[in-house]
């Protein structure tokens, strides 16, 4: 999976970012979360119950982007000696609005929370947990 650092504006697949597409989306900065890379530091913690709830029930409800392909965890794959099919994957990715700025996150951004301890900026954790968030 490609990496791009946290809150940098998000290039992945332009063509498919549609901001007339709706009211909602028109005119919103599109920023990168959470695609992670084995050679690169990330924020770490523990997350709050709440916000791996919120991110794992928006790999069902917030999809987008959804790839032919899939992608499998860095650090669960290194650690497999069997087949690569039972490490986590994601082939799509999650977009959530918060504040005016919309964020795009692999699908894998709730599995790094929960199992690496991955700690995604704090505007990005108040979108995901915002009251609006499901609505």
């Amino acid at each position: 999976m490609t990496y791009y650092a946290d809150l940098t504006p998000y290039t992945y697949d332009r063509d498919s970012w549609d901001p007339e597409a709706s009211s909602r989306w028109r005119g919103v900065q599109l920023l990168n979360v959470g695609w992670l890379s084995r050679s690169k530091n990330y924020s770490k913690g523990v997350p709050s119950p709440e916000l791996v709830d919120a991110l794992q029930r928006m790999t069902q409800t917030h999809r987008a982007q959804q790839t032919r392909g899939y992608h499998v965890c860095p650090w669960c794959a290194s650690r497999l000696l069997g087949p690569r099919g039972d490490s986590p994957r994601g082939s799509s990715e999650i977009r959530v609005m918060g504040n005016g700025i919309a964020y795009a996150a692999p699908e894998l951004v709730a599995h790094y929370v929960e199992a690496h301890g991955y700690l995604p900026p704090t505007d990005f954790v108040h979108a995901v947990l915002s009251p609006g968030a499901f609505s």
